[in-house]
């Protein structure tokens, strides 16, 4: 009798995961439930360590805790049923406590009652802790924000990020997993509120931080490629109890992306705008179907995807730049005298008369059957 309480006291916490094991995979379906909860990233490793199992019908055999062990053993001997209740409290039907019994989560599959215990109440202060953190900056509606939609200028929100705790490699990741924010810095000339270009104080550069859910919504409207030459109004608050803020004309600039997970922002830089600043705007093809070429198969091999215009002020910013491909065939060159720019919309000095914007190709037998019909 000694020597199996000395057995017992002396049990360690590797035994008792080892036989609680063995006793999950006595059962097919107990032991198919585990290696689904194993395979879930719901569920970690201690939480599959704390799983506690027993049958609707009977108690547990103690032997399957500890080897030797049996249910008369337990009542003649007061030191072994101690031992077990304060480290096999399954074997009692029932948990380590009434707080750790009301934070339990009881499933039956198969007839098996698995018990997954849930976060204890420092864990769910401290999930509440951060979910506060998440949702401070969640009150401001961006629809109300300042902006000129008749200029095509969107609204755009950000937070000033505190030099101090809130710059490097660390912090700009814990902004990113934890607070769901962006990163990024505003810098840029802008002559209409006195920032030259030659100024390289540090007050023309402003730390900021941008809700992720702001940069996504855009690039859901204009696409990735496009959304670096839209305008936004941008609104950067520099206190929790700013509720103005100041307001920049901004484009986006310098997007990056992580390089395997798809869609997940590292970092965003905004640089300041003004009427007269070059933009590069996104070239799109029309009459398409007034094309020989193109309407046998033939298509454009583009050179440059946007072209860098003027908008001068008060005049709507485009979204796109018209090509018109009327009349073009195989191997032509298409050059900046076929793009149709806007009243008060020119090409900037970056795009000369020679600018190239693709060639036209296609197969032979299209190019025989063109010269044909050009013939006639």
């Amino acid at each position: 009798m000694a020597s199996i309480t000395t057995a017992a006291i002396h049990a360690t916490a590797a035994s008792k995961r080892f036989l609680l094991r063995r006793q999950c995979l006595s059962s097919r379906s107990t032991a198919r439930a585990l290696k689904f909860l194993s395979k879930s990233a719901a569920v970690s490793s201690s939480t599959l360590s704390s799983l506690s199992f027993s049958t609707a019908a009977e108690r547990p055999d103690p032997s399957q805790y500890v080897q030797g062990v049996t249910a008369s053993d337990l009542e003649n001997s007061p030191a072994l049923k101690d031992f077990f209740a304060a480290n096999f409290p399954e074997a009692f039907g029932k948990s380590q406590g009434d707080n750790d019994e009301e934070n339990e989560d009881v499933f039956e599959i198969d007839g098996v009652l698995m018990k997954i215990g849930r976060p204890s109440s420092s864990q769910q202060q401290q999930r509440q802790q951060q979910q506060q953190s998440e949702n401070q900056y969640m009150d401001i509606d961006i629809t109300e924000q300042s902006c000129d939609l008749s200029l095509n200028i969107r609204p755009m929100v950000s937070y000033k990020r505190c030099i101090e705790t809130e710059e490097g490699s660390r912090q700009c990741r814990r902004l990113r997993h934890n607070d769901d924010m962006i990163p990024g810095m505003l810098w840029g000339s802008d002559p209409t509120q006195g920032i030259l270009s030659n100024d390289t104080s540090p007050s023309t550069r402003i730390m900021i931080k941008t809700p992720s859910r702001y940069i996504q919504r855009e690039m859901d409207l204009f696409t990735y490629h496009n959304f670096g030459s839209r305008v936004y109004d941008l609104t950067i608050f520099e206190e929790e109890g700013d509720t103005e803020g100041t307001v920049h004309r901004v484009t986006p600039r310098d997007v990056q992306h992580h390089p395997v997970q798809f869609g997940k922002l590292y970092c965003l830089n905004f640089v300041r705008y003004y009427p007269g600043k070059p933009i590069d705007i996104p070239i799109t093809y029309i009459n398409e179907e007034e094309s020989p070429a193109m309407k046998r198969g033939g298509f454009i091999a583009p050179f440059n995807r946007y072209v860098s215009c003027i908008v001068e002020e008060g005049v709507s910013i485009p979204e796109k730049i018209e090509l018109d491909c009327t009349g073009t065939l195989l191997k032509d060159v298409l050059r900046r005298d076929r793009l149709i720019f806007p009243e008060g919309v020119r090409p900037s000095h970056k795009a000369k008369e020679d600018f190239l914007i693709g060639t036209v190709f296609g197969r032979r037998v299209d190019l025989a059957v063109a010269a044909t019909e050009e013939g006639e």
